[in-house]
């Protein structure tokens, strides 16, 4: 929570969203241009704004909250997170209606700002330490995604490709200070950018701090198997999605039989309990995954290609 830490983590954080994250300048299929200015312009600012913030927070004076600053911080996040959608769903489609497959660099890249966009709003809920947090991820995931793509004497299988993904989100999930338990949320996400309570922006930034890093890392996973330059490394990557719900849907099994076989247990309210209701929104998030590629892939994706 110190700014000789969380100042430098900032920095380096936009330096590699402009190095690894930057998507090229296309054609949307509307006859303009994307400008890569603007996405840097949104991720500066809401950097700039939290740099601010924090700083505020660290200062002995009471009457600097920072409230102000993280409240345009995430203002500023969702409506890049917003148009970064749009985007997406633009290049998405062209990539169809020219290929005649739901892949392709561009939309990927979009893709990818889009969960760096989330990242950043789960960065304002978490705190100063999320900062740093962010940029290791980052550097992991950039790492996985080499050796996803990795091909000849070099790939990696889809089971341990899909094993690592699911190690390196649940490692975030733990390494970010949360637990399997009810009281050890991170009620302070909530307040971030008010002292009173809003229904609303409270259950979404207390959601989003316990359940961000799994719901960003299961998108990228998603995207990175079903995106791709060429043909011959689309079908060797789906899989990788596969086997990552298959590790998934064991957690949750055994979630299930632990708490049946604890169920008279002393701390079954406590410990047992509580893990099954973590591994339940962790299946329904890889559920929802699963209806949107089938929803992609299968229902609208064959209506572009018809164009």
């Amino acid at each position: 929570h110190h700014p000789i830490v969380f100042l430098p983590s900032l920095l380096v954080l936009i330096l590699l969203r402009m190095k690894w994250l930057s998507p090229s300048t296309k054609n949307t299929g509307t006859g303009r241009m994307t400008s890569t200015s603007f996405f840097y312009f949104i991720d500066v600012v809401v950097a700039l704004c939290l740099a601010g913030s924090w700083w505020e927070k660290c200062t002995l004076d009471q009457s600097r909250n920072g409230f102000v600053m993280a409240r345009f911080a995430m203002a500023v996040t969702l409506v890049g997170l917003g148009h970064s959608l749009f985007t997406l769903a633009g290049q998405w489609k062209v990539s169809n209606v020219v290929s005649g497959q739901s892949c392709g660099g561009s939309w990927v890249e979009h893709a990818q700002l889009s969960l760096f966009r989330a990242m950043l709003f789960v960065v304002i809920v978490t705190g100063p330490s999320a900062a740093s947090t962010a940029v290791l991820i980052l550097v992991q995931c950039s790492a996985l995604r080499l050796m996803m793509e990795s091909r000849g004497g070099r790939e990696v299988a889809a089971p341990v490709m899909a094993a690592m993904w699911r190690l390196a989100i649940r490692h975030a999930f733990f390494t970010t200070n949360h637990h399997c338990s009810f009281n050890r949320l991170q009620f302070s996400a909530a307040f971030v950018a008010s002292n009173n309570f809003q229904f609303y922006i409270a259950g979404l930034s207390l959601f989003m701090n316990t359940f961000g890093w799994e719901i960003m890392g299961s998108a990228l996973v998603l995207v990175y198997s079903r995106g791709g330059h060429d043909r011959s490394g689309l079908s060797s990557r789906s899989t990788v999605w596969n086997w990552f719900q298959y590790f998934q849907w064991t957690e949750m099994l055994t979630s299930c039989l632990s708490v049946s076989v604890m169920k008279r247990h002393l701390m079954v309210w406590a410990i047992f309990a509580p893990r099954f209701m973590f591994a339940a929104v962790f299946t329904v998030v890889g559920l929802i995954f699963c209806a949107l590629d089938v929803f992609a892939s299968k229902l609208v994706a064959p209506l572009f290609t018809k164009i």
